[in-house]
């Protein structure tokens, strides 16, 4: 029994042989608009995979920076002061004799 027909490399005359073929099928106007429509389709189908890849992006670091940003902080309560210890009264300083002159330089005068 013979084996499976084996097909072995297209050279560039097989492949000329071919585009002849599909030109006479399609003519060179239908080809060529087949041609465009395909270039169009490409074009379309990447931009729509860049805007699809630029909304995933945006999505990511809005989430990655709402991660990052910590949630507002409960407002902390004022923290409490030990009050300063209570400060013994010092008694009271003897008051100069009225009568007496005041002990300070000679030379001073009393505005008030």
């Amino acid at each position: 029994m013979p084996g499976p027909l084996l097909i072995g490399p297209l050279g560039p005359l097989e492949l000329a042989i071919i585009v002849g073929v599909i030109v006479l099928l399609f003519g060179v106007g239908r080809i060529s608009r087949i041609g465009g429509d395909l270039g169009s389709s490409i074009k379309e189908f990447r931009r729509a995979v860049r805007e699809d890849d630029e909304e995933e992006g945006a999505a990511e670091e809005t989430q990655a920076q709402a991660q990052v940003q910590p949630e507002q902080p409960a407002p902390q309560q004022p923290v409490q002061q030990a009050a300063p210890p209570p400060q013994q009264a010092a008694p009271p300083a003897a008051a100069p004799p009225a009568d007496s002159a005041p002990q300070g330089d000679s030379t001073t005068r009393n505005v008030f």
